[in-house]
Parts: structure tokens; C-alpha cells; sequence
């Protein structure tokens, strides 16, 4: 049913921020909760009864909580090996290496044309990016976001909230990040056979800085990188098709005035352009001063 807006009419996103699914997750909640008292049945068959389950709920939700973060991270680099990786290695498009167990950084390879890139993959926000090592060779820097959370939030929130930290990262390190993946099962758009459409942040060339504060933006279509990409988990190898254009971001950054220090930012979509933006403010080059003399 249309809804007039243009993140799920158009762009095909699942919009976890709704009333309704706000009130579903506080429902749940309370029925969880409430089981002792309102649904004392369910323990006929179980070795508890209703005043345990109340002793021991908090730290039951807590240790389940900890078993999923603990899995979280090892969970998302496997899935994105089966996914993407595998597939494309068996199709002769990449070769690649996991070194996750050796080097801080998850995978690396090489594209059929020769091209070195490197992979890391995060969860969530990526909080665990300012562990990244990146090999000095590498030629095409990609960061995949593997989100599983369903937290109540907008499409574009879901999207905007795990780009900034990806590029904060690359000034501090001095990297150049081209890409990232943002692949979500819970709210992503899907093709007509149900695959999740990945979304894809293009970054500039180089992070601006004032010797060359603006940087010239890559160009998706020529990028083999991606095209494997959509062939591999959607079938489609066309980067100038409706399908794939509505899931490219332009991630522009730039400096007005290199002398102030300040890097302006713009986030918007490959088909429709400046109409589907992502909102972001500008940021400073150099985040901490030097030591004065």
C-alpha cells in the first residue's frame, strides 16, 4: 500500500520507526515481563516456576544480550564470506585471503583486472573500526556494515548512523576509504525474489585536506568492485540500471575555505540526486591541536 513516502515507495526500505512498531516492541516487552502474572500456564511444563522466572529474569536478558554481542562480530564476517566473498571466488571475479586471525584486518585480495583491495567488516555502528590496520599496498579501502539490530529507526537514520565514524576514522588514519557496504536484512529494500539490495556509500578519490581540499568523486559505473557486488547477491551486473543507481550514495566532501578548517559534507542518492539526501554536518580536518610551543 503506497504511504507517500519516497524511502519505502520508491527506494523499497522497511520503515522500522513506525508507531506501530514502537508500540509491537513495548507490547512485547511487557508480555515478557508480565508472564509470571498473567500467564502462569506457561510454567505447567517447564522445570520453573513463576517466583524464579521473576528472581532471575534481568539476568537472564542480560546474559542473552551478551551471548549475542559476543557472536555478533564472528557471525557477521562469516555471513558476508558466504554471501559475497565465496561466490565471487568460486565465479573467478576476485580472489581473497581471511585474515582474521592474523592481521587487523578482515579480508584482502585481488580483482581479476589486478586491483589490491581490502575488507573490514562491522556490525552496527562499526565502533570496532578504530582497529583497522590496512595494508600499504591497497588500492580499494571497502567497509561492510552487516546490520541485524531491529531498532526502531527511519531508513535514512539507518543509513546516515553508520557512515560518519567510517569517515572520522579515515582522516584520523590518514586512509581513504572508497566505499561502504551497508547490507540490512531487517530493513533494506529487497529484489522481486526477496534478496536484500545492498546500499553502497562512494566516497571522494582522497579525503580533502587543504592542499587539496576538493577532491574529485569516483566514478561508480567503473568500478568492477561493484559490479561484482550486485552480480553476486542480486544478479544484476548493470551499475546504470534503476535497481543498483537507487542504492548508490554519494558521500562528497570538500573544504570552502581551507584555511578554516572545516570539511563540508554532502550525502545523496545516485538516481534521484540532491532530492533523496542523507542529512550530516560538516566536521573539523584536524580533530586534535598540536601541542603548543
Amino acid at each position: 500500500m503506497p504511504t507517500d513516502d519516497i524511502w519505502t515507495d520508491e527506494l523499497g526500505y522497511v520503515n522500522l520507526g513506525t508507531s506501530e512498531r514502537e508500540t509491537h516492541k513495548e507490547e512485547t516487552k511487557r508480555l515478557i515481563q508480565s508472564l509470571p502474572r498473567e500467564h502462569p500456564e506457561v510454567f505447567e511444563d517447564i522445570p520453573i516456576d513463576p517466583a524464579d522466572y521473576e528472581a532471575i529474569f534481568e539476568t537472564a536478558i542480560h546474559s542473552i544480550d551478551g551471548d549475542i554481542k559476543a557472536n555478533r562480530g564472528t557471525e557477521n564476517e562469516d555471513m558476508v564470506k558466504e554471501l559475497f566473498l565465496e561466490p565471487a571466488s568460486e565465479s573467478g571475479y576476485l580472489t581473497y585471503q581471511d585474515q582474521r586471525s592474523d592481521e587487523r584486518v578482515d579480508f584482502k585480495g585481488r580483482l581479476t583486472n589486478g586491483q589490491a583491495w581490502a575488507m573490514d567488516v562491522k556490525g552496527g555502528e562499526g565502533q570496532s573500526i578504530s582497529h583497522l590496520l590496512v595494508p600499504s599496498n591497497t588500492e580499494l579501502l571497502v567497509v561492510w556494515s552487516h546490520r541485524k539490530s531491529d531498532n526502531t529507526t527511519t531508513p535514512d537514520s539507518r543509513l546516515n548512523e553508520v557512515i560518519n565514524r567510517m569517515v572520522r576514522w579515515g582522516f584520523n588514519q590518514d586512509e581513504n576509504p572508497a566505499l561502504m557496504v551497508i547490507y540490512d536484512p531487517p530493513a533494506g529494500a529487497r529484489t522481486e525474489d526477496g534478496e536484500v539490495i545492498p546500499d553502497v556509500v562512494v566516497l571522494p578519490e582522497y579525503l580533502p585536506s587543504p592542499e587539496n581540499p576538493n577532491p574529485p568523486m569516483r566514478e561508480p559505473t567503473e568500478m568492477e568492485f561493484l559490479r561484482i557486488l550486485y552480480d553476486v547477491t542480486i544478479g544484476n551486473d548493470d551499475l546504470e540500471s534503476e535497481e543498483v543507481q537507487k542504492h548508490i550514495w554519494f558521500h562528497a566532501l570538500w573544504m570552502d575555505d581551507p584555511d578554516s578548517g572545516r570539511v563540508q559534507k554532502s550525502i545523496y542518492n545516485s538516481h534521484f540526486g540532491e532530492d533523496v539526501s542523507l542529512r550530516t554536518q560538516s566536521i573539523d580536518y584536524d580533530r586534535i591541536s598540536d601541542v603548543e610551543e
